[in-house]
């Protein structure tokens, strides 16, 4: 029965109205009031309850955090989103001021819901990061109460604003070149008012999304980074970060980046103490205790942690967070063909064929899904019975499972792919003719255990 039709018993119209304020988002909202004049109706009496509502629904009780990120004067040169060279004599008191954080009636427009929308997936994503890696590793998607969530966005947004007003793109490398020492004190001491304008408690928890946003940037390549490029990286914000981590690599954050860390012969003095320089003077005017090093700063924003003193499922060892689980197998940095067995990572024609069945799995989310495919192809009964994809492992339990059992999984795959095995050789996977002969690949299958000693 249409909505409007004469026979349809009328909606109330403050059923109406609370029906809009449940809309999740803003193109929910959208395809509501186009659904009767009844409903359209409602939403022009009263559009800006309503659009608040939603707005709380896309953003959650951080909304006057995000919404100051979304409106803050960020000092744009000729509509660029670069701000100007100029804006290093600011006044340190009146960047920390501006567009101040409204609370009560917040009036939401068009651009305000774009905005919002946009930067709420951003958000998304990296709570949904934080927790896997900081709250219960057992779930990919955020398990943080509703407090927690909000202390966490809270203090993220707050970055994200200082991140913008002060971004990596702020000066070309020649500019920075240019930077006297003077002025790179101006833009410290303006880093600083806007940090001093939150109280301590709160700024404890931005302090801990910054140390949590450091760390997922320094477990991207613990070889290489170093503390420099950390620090201009740090510059990018939650949305550089969240990039990083998707793409397991720093090339994915904003281009504009590369030569900071990669093309200068000088040090970016502007980027030091990125954070640490800003937070330093805050403790030190405060006359606060600073955080210590190495104290786990997941306590301000955290009530709980789900499984941190847990061990290894196999061997006990320690692990806690660390531990890998299905929802966090993805994350791991490891090239498959490590995983095959004996002689047949020796062997240039096999790895070639597995390295084309599995190219697709290097920095990939596809990583975890597959190394579930090779818990399920195990070999049973036998000497792997008791180990589980819904267990936890150190990294030595499960690498010593997956190179015991991905050549199962392998055999399975290219079989349903159409192959059919010639005889096993009685070397299997330890044959070492294999590795110089590519005719003796083809001769005999060796995706199988020896039933003699190799030669």
């Amino acid at each position: 029965m249409a909505m409007d039709s004469p026979s349809a018993p009328p909606l109330d119209g403050d059923i109406v109205d609370r029906i809009l304020t449940f809309c999740p988002t803003f193109a929910t909202l959208q395809s509501a009031i186009l659904v009767s004049k009844a409903f359209h109706s409602v939403f022009q009496s009263h559009p800006k309850s309503i659009t608040r509502a939603v707005a709380y629904n896309v953003v959650g009780p951080a909304l006057p955090q995000a919404l100051r990120f979304a409106r803050y004067p960020y000092y744009d040169e000729d509509g660029y989103r670069r701000p100007s060279v100029e804006a290093v004599d600011l006044d340190p008191a009146t960047m920390a001021a501006a567009c101040p954080e409204e609370h009560g009636a917040i009036v939401i427009t068009a651009k305000d819901a774009d905005k919002l929308e946009g930067n709420s997936k951003v958000m998304d994503a990296l709570e949904n990061i934080y927790s896997l890696t900081q709250k219960d590793r057992t779930s990919s998607t955020s398990v943080l109460t509703p407090e927690e969530s909000w202390r966490f966005r809270r203090a993220a947004y707050r970055i994200m604003l200082y991140c913008n007003i002060f971004p990596g793109t702020r000066y070309s490398l020649d500019e920075l070149a240019d930077l006297r020492k003077a002025e790179v004190k101006k833009i410290q001491r303006q880093r600083t008012a806007v940090l001093n304008k939150y109280p301590t408690d709160e700024l404890l928890q931005m302090y801990a999304v910054a140390c949590f946003m450091r760390g997922v940037l320094e477990a991207i390549d613990k070889k290489t980074a170093d503390e420099e490029e950390i620090n201009i990286l740090l510059a990018t914000g939650p949305e550089g970060v969240v990039h990083a981590w998707e793409s397991r690599s720093y090339e994915a954050v904003d281009d504009e980046l590369y030569w900071l860390g990669v093309e200068s012969d000088t040090r970016n003095v502007l980027y030091i103490g990125y954070f640490d320089v800003p937070f330093t003077n805050v403790w030190t005017a405060r006359k606060v205790k600073p955080p210590k090093d190495g104290e786990p700063a997941t306590k301000y924003i955290l009530d709980t942690i789900v499984g941190a003193d847990d061990t290894c499922s196999q061997c006990d060892a320690p692990g806690g967070l660390e531990l890998l689980t299905e929802a966090n197998w993805h994350r791991l940095n490891v090239e498959p063909t490590k995983f095959l067995k004996g002689q047949l990572k020796k062997s240039p024609t096999v790895t070639a064929s597995f390295s084309a069945a599995t190219k697709h799995l290097h920095k990939s989310d596809e990583l975890g899904p597959w190394i579930a495919e090779v818990f399920d192809a195990k070999q049973t009964p036998g000497a792997w019975d008791g180990w589980e994809r819904d267990m936890s492992y150190c990294e030595r339990c499960l690498t010593k499972f997956l190179e015991d059992q991905v050549w199962v999984w392998y055999l399975d795959y290219r079989v349903q792919k159409g192959w059919v095995p010639p005889e096993n050789c009685r070397s299997g996977y330890n044959c070492k003719t294999i590795v110089r002969s590519r005719s003796h690949v083809f001769e005999k299958n060796h995706l199988c255990a020896p039933t003699t000693k190799a030669k």
